[in-house]
């Protein structure tokens, strides 16, 4: 499988990712580490942060190196009661965002309620993958620390709780919308969050995904320079479960002339 493609980068613009992230460095660091098809996908939170991403997309506009850029941007679910992600159609409009990216970002939970949490993140899932404006569904059943510190997630040391029939439903849905799920490495594969036990049964779901006719795409998710490379765990993973370059999504690059 391409070990060369990573569908997941933040930069220092925004402020989700350190300042080593700037967009002249962390291409020249793909360049180094021969990542040669990438996406540029900042978050989009609130419509305040429109002119940096304008500001972003001109850097790239500077580029002239080797590196295949497609112009994309992540969105979060921010209404657990319908699934409606931040980023709609007139910022898709207005900024040319040619790959979007979006997904749950919280159990939107406050309490170990394990078979209300893990059905909301399904249907969420779902719904994300539905969404027109979607293309890819960015990391699945990550979360952040302070859920696991808080006790609301403490249970979450394995997925035996999502069941096969929801594995089953997302990886047919996900292939008939022909909206890909993404293999993450750094919030997923390398984060000191998720032990083994988690890792074999994300596996396991990704086979089971894949059996469905689901397409995955490979994420660093870096937020500074040195996690640029790890997309490649992302590919070793999808291999793993038999994957193949037919299986994974690589957009065309953007036009930047």
């Amino acid at each position: 499988m391409r070990k060369d493609v990573d569908l997941h980068i933040h930069t220092a613009l925004i402020g989700c990712a350190n300042d080593t992230m700037g967009v002249p460095e962390l291409l020249g660091r793909c360049e180094q580490e021969g990542i040669m098809s990438v996406a540029i996908t900042d978050h989009l939170n609130r419509p305040d942060q429109l002119p940096t991403h304008h500001l972003i997309k001109q850097q790239l506009r500077e580029y002239e190196g080797p590196v295949q850029v497609t112009w994309g941007v992540e969105a979060n679910v921010i209404d657990p009661a319908t699934g409606a992600i931040s980023v709609v159609e007139e910022h898709v409009e207005e900024m040319g965002f040619e790959l979007v990216i979006a997904g749950p970002h919280s159990s939107y939970h406050e309490e170990p309620d394990v078979r209300s949490i893990v059905d909301l993140q399904h249907r969420l899932m779902m719904q994300v993958v539905a969404n027109p404006l979607v293309h890819v569904l960015v990391h699945p059943w990550w979360f952040g620390r302070r859920e696991f510190d808080s006790g609301v997630l403490a249970w979450l040391t394995d997925l035996q709780q999502w069941p096969e029939a929801q594995i089953r439903e997302l990886g047919q849905a996900a292939a008939e919308t022909g909206t890909a799920i993404e293999m993450n490495a750094s919030a997923i594969i390398n984060s000191p969050i998720y032990g083994p036990e988690f890792l074999a049964d994300y596996k396991r779901a990704f086979g089971i995904l894949l059996e469905e006719g689901a397409k995955f795409t490979t994420g660093s998710d870096a937020h500074n320079i040195d996690q640029l490379g790890r997309s490649s765990d992302a590919a070793e993973y999808l291999e793993a479960i038999g994957a193949t370059d037919e299986d994974l999504l690589v957009p065309e690059p953007t036009d930047w002339s």
